[in-house]
């Protein structure tokens, strides 16, 4: 802590450095274009000296006036306070630049008696005054960046710990509902309640082990969709049909943990509710930095799903996982529906 700490107190001095060295380097080749090296030296000489007349004055304005009046809606204070300053450092720069520097490197440029009137003041002062603006508005430009940046690192931070929860939810989810349907099965056809328990206790053993982890491996995934189906398949007997398809390398690819389970979860409780006979096709296609992930659900009768949550959830974490590099598509119909999934690695 203590070194990054220092490291970006380090960091502010330097930007602060290089912007006046910057300053000072450029106004000097400004003032000295075309006129040799005489004329550069003079001028470079009257930046260096009068340079913590511009420092002074630059932060007590930055740091000091600003945040003390404008901040809190003092704007007379304000006012007022520019006004002091810019005399009191318009002076100081006339006097400094006279007398350390034009009458030690070049008499030429002294300024005659009676320099120090009040029509010199405010113009020497409101000449000098474009540092000050170009100073502030790098402020305020780079605070406007930085609090962008932190408004980004909360909504990150937020999205993480939504994705968080939710992943520790859905598991529990998952079990809930195998955990009812288990129980819809003992009522209406007792004799699948043995086949029921010893598939859904295979298939809970895999979900506790995968869904603890960030990333599982793709064919670890399919392999816990197709066991989820199984179950209901099994359960559903002739109403539920399912058509489970993988090809190419599943284990180079990873994702979040029950990604596509969290999708076919809430479109099997339609599948529970309805007297509908169903067909679903699973499709999961593999290739080089591409990856296809398909859901469909389909029906000769009429069926609408509920309000289809895990889409916006799942959206979400596609988003914080491969950002700009997948589409999701969700195509419903009246009998119909399809949750196509790719990602571009």
């Amino acid at each position: 802590m203590k070194l990054a700490g220092k490291h970006i107190v380090n960091r502010e001095i330097f930007l602060h450095v290089l912007f006046w060295m910057t300053w000072v380097i450029s106004f000097t080749l400004i003032q000295s274009l075309g006129q040799g090296a005489t004329e550069f030296f003079v001028w470079l000489m009257y930046y260096l000296v009068t340079l913590p007349v511009f420092v002074v004055h630059t932060y007590l304005l930055a740091y000091w006036l600003i945040p003390k009046t404008f901040y809190k809606g003092r704007f007379f204070l304000l006012i007022a306070g520019v006004f002091v300053l810019l005399m009191v450092f318009s002076v100081l720069e006339l006097v400094v630049s006279n007398e350390l520097v034009f009458k030690v490197f070049d008499r030429s440029k002294t300024f005659g008696p009676g320099y120090l009137n009040f029509q010199n003041i405010i113009i020497s002062g409101i000449g000098n005054h474009y540092i000050i603006l170009v100073f502030l508005a790098i402020k305020v430009g780079r605070a406007w960046l930085e609090s962008h940046k932190r408004k980004d690192e909360i909504q990150h931070t937020n999205l993480e710990t939504e994705l968080e929860i939710y992943r520790y939810q859905l598991q529990p989810k998952i079990m809930l509902t195998l955990m009812e349907e288990l129980g819809s099965i003992t009522r209406s056809d007792p004799g699948k309640t043995p086949g029921m328990i010893v598939r859904i206790s295979g298939f809970l053993n895999l979900l506790l082990s995968e869904s603890r982890e960030e990333l599982i491996p793709l064919s670890d995934e399919a392999e816990l969709a197709k066991n989820f189906i199984g179950i209901h398949t099994f359960a559903l007997g002739h109403r539920f049909k399912n058509n489970f398809i993988a090809d190419g390398n599943l284990k180079s690819f990873v994702l979040p943990p029950l990604l596509m389970l969290s999708v076919i979860n809430n479109a099997i409780k339609t599948v529970y509710r309805c007297n509908n006979s169903f067909e679903s096709t699973v499709i999961i296609k593999a290739e080089k930095k591409y990856l296809l992930l398909t859901f469909t659900l389909w029906s000769e009768d009429e069926f609408r799903l509920e309000t289809f949550d895990a889409i916006e959830i799942t959206r979400k974490r596609l988003d914080f996982r491969f950002p700009g590099k997948y589409r999701l598509i969700d195509d419903e119909e009246e009998n119909f529906r399809e949750i196509s999934l790719e990602i571009f690695y």
